[in-house]
């Protein structure tokens, strides 16, 4: 169904998880105020010249994530011109314009008001509901009207309940970056130290809420398997993949990966879960609706 605009959906797709890529660039580095307090200008200019390090990162996020607005907006009004029957496709593919709409303003209204971090964290989480919308709409092009096997009440609820947890360790994730709390503890996965902090506390719940992370997944892992499920128990062994791997990444970060693509490969990883998991949470909803339906005909 429509394999071009499945094709550019795609290409818009990777061009978000470069997006998320750079702006967890911004914040390891401090480049937030690379531009100073100008926007969409970067210190009163289209173009900056002499630019410090600071200064062409940010710019460069801001290029990058102004193309990748103008291609989302190219992709929702070409999914409402061509397709005409899927009111699923044009949802996800309005979700995608309007949250990187949401997060193009908390970025500019952190440039121009600076904002506090507990607001600031709200950035990467919207960017990451961006992002899942649009990995949904590509995957549905892709896949066409196949109908799915129905999956049962319980693990539905689970998977609804993964999604918005993933979404809450996200965001406590992303509150530790700009509090600056990453190195807050000494020690992993427990804090070792005598002298506890505001940063210490926080650090220390992000840990326990990623953990408890992990044990979720494997436990939406055994529902699956247990319905004999293989689409949904597919993607969560990949989500128990990427998880893992994130938690590996967290505790290289706190015990001595300082290098700046260390904390961008734990944002990459959390961003390829929380993408599998929203589809699976999706995939629950319409795979029931899709039954129902299908009951419904049969019936008359």
């Amino acid at each position: 169904m429509h394999k071009k605009l499945a094709l550019f959906s795609a290409l818009v797709t990777l061009g978000m998880m470069l997006v998320l890529i750079m702006g967890g660039t911004v914040t390891k580095t401090d480049s937030g105020d690379g531009c100073g307090t100008d926007w969409p200008l970067c210190h009163g200019k289209l173009i900056p010249t002499n630019p410090s390090v600071e200064t062409m990162i940010e710019y460069s996020h801001r290029v990058v994530s102004g193309i990748e607005g103008l291609l989302i907006i190219a992709l929702t009004i070409w999914t409402f011109a061509v397709v005409k029957n899927r009111y699923d496709v044009k949802v996800f593919a309005f979700l995608a314009f309007i949250f990187m709409l949401i997060q193009s303003i908390i970025g500019a209204g952190a440039v121009i008001w600076q904002q506090s971090d507990a607001i600031l964290a709200l950035h990467f989480g919207i960017s990451l509901v961006s992002f899942a919308s649009l990995l949904i709409l590509t995957i549905l092009l892709f896949e066409g009207e196949r109908v799915h096997r129905a999956v049962s009440e319980r693990l539905k609820v689970h998977l609804y309940g993964l999604t918005i947890y993933t979404m809450v360790v996200v965001y406590t994730g992303a509150y530790v970056r700009h509090l600056g709390a990453t190195y807050a503890c000494v020690g992993w996965p427990i804090c070792d130290q005598n002298v506890w902090t505001f940063e210490s506390y926080v650090q220390m719940g992000h840990r326990i809420m990623a953990g408890l992370l992990v044990f979720y997944t494997l436990y939406v892992l055994y529902l699956a398997r247990r319905e004999t499920n293989r689409l949904v128990e597919s993607g969560m062994w990949a989500s128990l993949f990427f998880i893992l791997l994130q938690v590996g990444t967290g505790a290289w970060i706190v015990l001595g990966g300082h290098a700046t693509y260390v904390p961008l490969l734990h944002a990459f990883l959390i961003t390829c879960y929380f993408g599998i998991i929203s589809y699976l949470a999706y995939h629950a909803y319409r795979s029931q609706k899709q039954t129902t339906e299908a009951a419904r005909q049969q019936s008359i």
